[in-house]
């Protein structure tokens, strides 16, 4: 039997580009936004989708620049993916009910609702620890920048192909974000 000795040799652009060209890969590019259209601020752009037979599945692409507060929660689970080629961006703030969707139901129709149930965080992008999550089936959350100039956040996320998208009612609640922080 024939043997082939491999030689390891170092990843490079030229080399990634190479298996690129032959459809063997496929890169992240986070700087590009491309030409998905953009509705309140946010455009989404699939970067694939999976074959229904081996259970669906789809990467995208998010173009994000929306400085209103509106919870959702889904019914499964997605993977943020906060990789960032340094290009400039305004800041990304994930807003993140500290109670499953029931419960966080529970308080607004009872009152009980306060700013310790529901967390507002700056992410980082980059950070092997901290900007490659789970969002957890269920979980009130949104995204949030800061309103004004400045480019757009663009972040990853993988997801179901069919991921549904519930508004959290807030009852006689409003949420609002001060930035910067410790500012008004």
């Amino acid at each position: 039997m024939p043997q082939l000795r491999l030689e390891v040799q170092p990843m490079t652009q030229e080399r990634f580009s190479a298996l690129e060209a032959r459809g063997l890969i496929q890169g992240f590019l986070p700087a590009e936004v491309g030409d998905a259209p953009r509705q309140n601020g946010v455009s989404v752009e699939e970067v694939y989708s999976t074959d229904p037979r081996f259970g669906g599945h789809r990467l995208i692409r998010v173009g994000f620049d929306r400085s209103t507060v509106a919870l959702a929660f889904h019914s499964d689970r997605e993977d943020l993916i906060l990789i960032n080629d340094g290009r400039p961006q305004k800041p990304l703030i994930l807003v993140i009910g500290l109670h499953p969707q029931e419960e966080f139901k529970s308080r607004i129709a009872h009152g009980r609702l306060s700013a310790e149930d529901v967390w507002a965080l700056e992410l980082g992008f980059n950070d092997p620890r901290l900007s490659f999550f789970t969002m957890n089936a269920f979980t009130p959350h949104c995204e949030w920048t800061p309103p004004g100039p400045g480019e757009p956040n663009v972040f990853f996320v993988t997801e179901p192909k069919d991921l549904d998208m519930h508004p959290v009612g807030m009852g006689e609640y409003s949420l609002t974000v001060a930035y910067p922080p410790g500012g008004g």
